[in-house]
């Protein structure tokens, strides 16, 4: 609910010449979020318990709710306009969940078996009934008329991919430093932090710099750069120092916050005004859609790389690291196809 509607209450508030910008702080704020998440994690569960990392966050959420109420304005409709679709929501929450235990399970019962041959078969048909509902219901969960344009599916498709790419960092990522580099928790959380840091720095920096030039060059060259990181960091191997695995990190970071603030606002500003919360939503799918893919696709490879491999060995897991994240890196790069061919 917070993904889905933050970006449309930054839309409505802010001018157009400014909506870059105000995304771009949005996006900041998320990443120190991320920044402290890590190490503040990281220690809690070395020195604390890992149930530490969930209690911190009731003080927390209890104080976002008092900002929230106090700094929100109020835009209630007097009455709502459309009502929710729950058809499509079953059918799209169906769909996804049965594709994620065929790639949870992919390598356990093997890809040509039966079972996970007709998991996908079953998301298949749950998806294509998604769309099928959408196209026909007068209040679509998921307003399909809004990627007829070319600028919103675009930035929809790119964010997925890019989406898949920065969940493949975060998943992967602990297995190399702690399972097969030995890194403590509260080692490893620290050193986690250098992508997010570099995001935080840029993402406000590129959105401003995409309400003047455009949207298209940034988010292109953003993908290009997380590309590279993700190749450096397919390199890791045993001997890889600290200062490679942060500048590997780091230039992921870089490309992430160079994409993210252009391409958030590419496609709320071309949903029309009426639409911005659809809009919203359309973004936070893509970001959740990218999450769970993301997840699912680098541990479906790291597993199947590993179970051939042998699970204790640490050459192993650096195999199974090196191929994740260069499959991961092809996908960067057919983000950033795909975003340099949309219009601006």
């Amino acid at each position: 609910m917070l993904q889905a509607n933050s970006p449309a209450i930054i839309t409505k508030n802010f001018p157009g010449t400014q909506r870059g910008q105000a995304l771009g702080m949005v996006a900041t704020m998320t990443y120190l979020g991320l920044t402290v998440g890590p190490s503040l994690g990281g220690w809690l569960a070395q020195h604390l318990s890992w149930r530490a990392v969930f209690y911190i966050n009731v003080p927390v959420a209890l104080l976002a709710i008092w900002l929230s109420l106090r700094s929100i304005p109020d835009d209630r409709t007097e009455k709502p306009e459309e009502r929710f679709d729950l058809a499509g929501a079953v059918a799209f929450t169906a769909g996804l969940v049965i594709l994620l235990v065929a790639l949870n399970r992919g390598h356990a019962l093997g890809w040509n078996s039966p079972m996970i041959l007709g998991l996908f078969l079953v998301t298949a048909i749950f998806l294509g009934l998604f769309i099928f509902i959408e196209l026909r219901s007068p209040a679509p969960m998921l307003d399909l008329s809004l990627f007829a344009h070319r600028i919103i599916s675009g930035a929809v498709g790119s964010a997925i991919l890019n989406y898949i790419c920065i969940y493949s960092i975060l998943f992967l990522m602990p297995f190399y430093l702690i399972q097969a580099r030995g890194y403590q928790p509260a080692q490893a959380g620290l050193l986690l932090t250098a992508q997010p840091i570099i995001m935080a720095i840029i993402a406000p920096i590129s959105g401003s710099i995409s309400d003047r030039i455009g949207t298209r060059l940034l988010a292109t060259a953003g993908m290009v750069t997380l590309a590279i990181g993700l190749f450096l960091l397919s390199r890791l191997d045993g001997q890889a120092s600290q200062l490679q695995i942060i500048l590997a990190l780091g230039v992921a970071g870089l490309g992430t916050g160079a994409f993210i603030s252009p391409n958030n606002s590419a496609l709320m500003g071309a949903a029309p005004r009426r639409r911005q919360g659809i809009a919203a939503g359309i973004l936070a799918t893509a970001r959740n859609m990218g999450m769970a893919l993301g997840v699912g696709l680098a541990g479906a490879i790291f597993t199947t790389v590993l179970g051939a491999q042998g699970i204790n060995n640490p050459e192993a897991i650096y195999k199974a690291i090196h191929i994740s994240f260069l499959v991961t890196a092809g996908i960067a790069l057919l983000g950033a196809i795909v975003t340099s061919i949309r219009e601006k």
